[in-house]
C-alpha cells in the first residue's frame, strides 16, 4: 500500500523565537552577503541610477582651474628665469676663466665684451664711495669700470709702493684701497679696468731728461699742444711702465687699456709703439692679463641733444620704436652707429666721449651689437 505524503500547516506562524535575533536587517530580499564581507546585489543593474552631472561639472571646473593655475605658475617661472638669464648674460661680468680655457688658456688672445664706465680713481676707496659707485654701475647695467692708473699728466692714480713713483712724487688723487675695491667689485660681477697713459707724460720728462724723449737740442720734445713724452727706447722707461702694470695686477686688475703709446717727432709725425709694448709686456708678465688699444669716439653735443630728445619722446609714447624701425636704426641712432664703423679686433675697445645721454648711447650701442665700449663717465 502506497504511503501518503503528509502536509503540515504552519500553525505557529507569527510566534516568537526562543533565540534573540542577530545580524542586521536587509532592505531587499534579493541582497546577500558573501563570506568575505562584501555585499552583492545581482539585480543592481535593474535599479534606476542617480544622475551626477552637476557634481561632475563642478569637479571638472575645479580640475580645470587648478590646471590653469599650475600652467600660469609655470609660465611665470619660465619668463622669470628667461629674463634673469638674459639680464645675467647681458650685464654680468665676463667669465674670464672659461673664456681663457676655450682659447687654450691664453687670456690675451680672447675677446672680452666690456660695457664699462669711467670713474675717478678716488672712487676706489674700498668703502663708502665705492659702494655708491657699485650701486650706480649695477643700476646702469655696466659690467666693468675703468679708472686711471697712470694719467697723461704723469701722475699715478692708485696708492703705489714703487720707489720710482715715490721718488717723483707722482701719486695724486689715488685710489686709497685698490686691492679691496677690485675684490668687492668682482663679487658684484664688475671688472676693474686700469687705464695707463704710457709714453705721454708731463711730469717725469721735465724732472729727469734721461727718461725724456728729446729733440735735436737735447731738451724734452713737445708736441703742438705742449705735451712731453717718455722715451720709448729707454729700458728704464719700459721697466717703469712694467712695474706699474705688474703692481696693479697683483692688486686684482687684469685688464689694462694702454693710452699714449704713440710718440711725435720734430717733424710732427707720430710713431705707434702699441704692438711692440704689448709683445714685451706679455713676454715678461705672462698671458693672464689683457692689454687693450683704445679707439676714441667723440659724440658731438648736437647729436647728444638729439639722442636725449628722442629718449624723451620714447618715454612719452608707450612702446615707441623711434630709434629702431623694423630692426634697423633710424634718426640719431643710425647717425651714432655710423661713428662705430667696422668690427673691433680682440685687442681694441671703443672709448666714447659725450656731454650727455649716457643711458641712451649705451642702449643704442648694445642693440647695435657693439661688443666693447667704455663711456666717459667724467663727462656723462
Amino acid at each position: 500500500m502506497k504511503k501518503r505524503k503528509r502536509f503540515y500547516k504552519n500553525i505557529k506562524r507569527g510566534g516568537s523565537w526562543t533565540e534573540e535575533e542577530t545580524g542586521r536587517p536587509i532592505d531587499f530580499a534579493d541582497k546577500y552577503i558573501a563570506e568575505e564581507g562584501v555585499y552583492s546585489d545581482k539585480f543592481d543593474y535593474m535599479r534606476p541610477k542617480v544622475k551626477k552631472k552637476r557634481r561632475r561639472k563642478a569637479q571638472a571646473r575645479t580640475l580645470l582651474k587648478r590646471l590653469g593655475i599650475a600652467a600660469l605658475c609655470l609660465a611665470v617661472m619660465g619668463v622669470g628665469y628667461t629674463a634673469m638669464d638674459v639680464y645675467m648674460i647681458r650685464n654680468s661680468m665676463p667669465d674670464l676663466a672659461s673664456a681663457a680655457a676655450e682659447q687654450g688658456g691664453v687670456m690675451n688672445e680672447m675677446r672680452i665684451d666690456l660695457h664699462g664706465a669711467y670713474e675717478d680713481s678716488i672712487s676706489l676707496d674700498g668703502s663708502v664711495i665705492l659702494e655708491s659707485v657699485a650701486e650706480s654701475l649695477a643700476a646702469g647695467g655696466y659690467n666693468s669700470v675703468a679708472f686711471d692708473i697712470k694719467r697723461a699728466d704723469g701722475t699715478i692714480g692708485y696708492r703705489s709702493a714703487l720707489a720710482t713713483v715715490n721718488a717723483y712724487s707722482a701719486a695724486a688723487y689715488e685710489a686709497a684701497d685698490l686691492r679691496s675695491s677690485a675684490a668687492q667689485l668682482a663679487q658684484q660681477d664688475i671688472l676693474t679696468v686700469g687705464v695707463v697713459c704710457c709714453y705721454q707724460d708731463d711730469l717725469i720728462p721735465r724732472r729727469d731728461r734721461a727718461l725724456a724723449l728729446l729733440d735735436r737740442n737735447g731738451v724734452p720734445l713737445e708736441d703742438s699742444q705742449g705735451r712731453t713724452y717718455l722715451n720709448p727706447q729707454s729700458e728704464t722707461v719700459y721697466k717703469y711702465l712694467k712695474d706699474i702694470i705688474s703692481e696693479a695686477r697683483d692688486m686684482g686688475v687684469s685688464i689694462f687699456l694702454l693710452r699714449g703709446t704713440e710718440t711725435p717727432s720734430e717733424g710732427g709725425e707720430y710713431t705707434e709703439h702699441f704692438d711692440e709694448l704689448c709683445r714685451r709686456l706679455y713676454a715678461d708678465l705672462g698671458t693672464d692679463i689683457k692689454l687693450l688699444r683704445p679707439i676714441d669716439v667723440q659724440v658731438s653735443s648736437s647729436l647728444a641733444s638729439r639722442l636725449a630728445g628722442e629718449e624723451d619722446e620714447e618715454k612719452d609714447e608707450e612702446d615707441s620704436q623711434s630709434s629702431y624701425q623694423g630692426g634697423e636704426p633710424t634718426g640719431a641712432a643710425a647717425e651714432l652707429l655710423e661713428l662705430f664703423d667696422g668690427e673691433l679686433s680682440n685687442d681694441s675697445i671703443y672709448v666714447v666721449h659725450s656731454e650727455s645721454g649716457a643711458d641712451k648711447i649705451k642702449q643704442i650701442l648694445e642693440e647695435g651689437g657693439t661688443g666693447a665700449f667704455i663711456l666717459d663717465a667724467e663727462q656723462l
